[in-house]
């Protein structure tokens, strides 16, 4: 795991040589992406800085993440091994003095992928284990569970489709020269598909606390920043009797300009169980630990770069990997 860790660390750091403008360190927007857990409302880290009055920001981003893992005990039997494709516009805007307000709409393909071979290869190369993958026939989809109750899902073939879109509200309530932190709510709607694993097919309602602090440094600057919340969370159609209706999560996150067009930065994303399950795919916590920088590519334009690693294993997606482009008007 070490190994892994910093091989992506240093093919991220090797990708910002390219000449940009000023970058202002914030949270990666990053998630579980395991379909079970993706389906589910939970808060996404945003800054602890709303936009000022009139000020207007987009966020564009793309998620790529890749699954393998199989799992039976307990009178239950799981298989998640598939691809997930991401898309995501996130649109802010500053209502009033300490009040933004913001739509997040996505777009969710589950496929076959392409990443499998790849992904047993640089394994292989560096002497870490494949696991269930070797059990596993390349580039296929399959998500699959049942069990003695009688809760089961299905999806072995390709879909896309609209996600669940979400409604987001957050109010300033400390903004000083190098500190700030704003509480976001936020209700996720029922447009997904949850057939095709778009969506869960019920209403979530998320209340979180994030927090950011500023260091200036004599060449640069540095931050830390981190955040707690907690999610009702609905039925559903997605193991509606499994589902557990109340989740906790939060991150953590650190970050480093060295230079005033580079950030370099690491954050761990971590939640409650989703499901009431012995199986480690559904019924523990996951801990995501994401690494990567954002690059300034002009001054209202960034573009964060990142590689998430699942901790806890089999908790979340194997490997993510994150773009994400953001401007502000």
């Amino acid at each position: 795991m070490l190994k892994r860790i910093l091989i992506y660390a240093g093919l991220i750091t090797a990708s910002t040589v390219l000449p940009a403008w000023g970058v202002e360190l914030a949270p990666f927007a990053v998630r579980n992406f395991s379909p079970p857990a993706l389906v589910h409302g939970l808060p996404v880290a945003e800054p602890a800085r709303v936009n000022q009055p009139g000020q207007f920001s987009s966020r564009l981003g793309l998620d790529v993440s890749n699954i393998a893992t199989d799992d039976n005990r307990s009178g239950e039997n799981i298989v998640l091994d598939g691809e997930t494709y991401v898309a995501n516009l996130g649109l802010r805007y500053g209502l009033a003095e300490h009040l933004q307000v913001g739509i997040d709409l996505p777009w969710v393909w589950q496929s076959k992928g392409f990443l499998d071979g790849f992904i047993e290869n640089f394994h292989d190369l560096f002497g870490m284990p494949n696991a269930d993958r070797n059990n596993m026939s390349k580039d296929q989809i399959n998500y699959a569970y049942d069990s003695n109750d009688g809760d089961d899902f299905l999806l072995d073939h390709q879909t896309n489709g609209i996600g669940d879109i979400r409604l987001l509200a957050a109010w300033q309530w400390l903004d000083a020269e190098n500190s700030a932190a704003s509480i976001q709510a936020t209700i996720k709607t029922p447009t997904g598909d949850a057939d095709k694993f778009t969506g869960s097919g019920g209403w979530d309602i998320s209340l979180a606390l994030s927090a950011q602090r500023d260091f200036p440094l004599e060449k640069g600057s540095a931050s830390l920043w981190g955040g707690l919340g907690g999610t009702w969370l609905d039925d559903g159609d997605v193991l509606q009797d499994r589902v557990e209706n109340w989740a906790a999560s939060g991150w953590l996150g650190a970050g480093w300009s060295p230079i005033d067009w580079l950030g370099l930065k690491l954050q761990l994303d971590s939640h409650s169980a989703l499901y009431d399950s012995d199986l480690d795919e559904i019924g523990t916590p996951a801990l995501i630990l994401t690494m990567g920088g954002t690059l300034g590519l002009g001054e209202k334009t960034s573009l964060d770069i990142g590689v998430g690693e699942d901790l806890s294993i089999d908790a979340s997606s194997d490997v993510t990997f994150h773009l994400s482009l953001a401007h502000s008007f």
